[in-house]
């Protein structure tokens, strides 16, 4: 519980005012966590994919190296996901987010 509300009140800090909705895992501690940080107004949202943008990041590395069952040496998943970062770049959706 206290890592919970110490990690809502640092994000807090950073943003700078109260968001309007929180996506979360749904881990027990977190919804009285937002509620003694936030207030009783921000929505919780529990979501296991939307909360962790590094993860939805890296699936597209993930479905690639799973049927190698990992990388060799670090200098090949090095090679590869540099080249996969370039590529991944260059065929992407270029939308804004208004």
């Amino acid at each position: 519980m206290d890592t919970a509300k110490r990690f809502f009140k640092q994000a807090l800090e950073t943003i700078g005012h109260t968001p309007e909705q929180v996506t979360t895992d749904g881990h027990a501690s977190y919804p009285r966590a937002i509620r003694e940080t936030f207030g009783n107004e921000v929505i919780h949202q529990c979501n296991h994919y939307l909360n962790n943008i590094v993860e939805q990041d890296h699936r597209g590395i993930k479905q690639r190296y799973y049927p190698m069952r990992g990388f060799g040496s670090f200098a090949s998943a090095s090679r590869f996901c540099r080249a996969f970062d370039e590529l991944r770049h260059f065929f992407r959706f270029r939308t804004t987010i208004g």
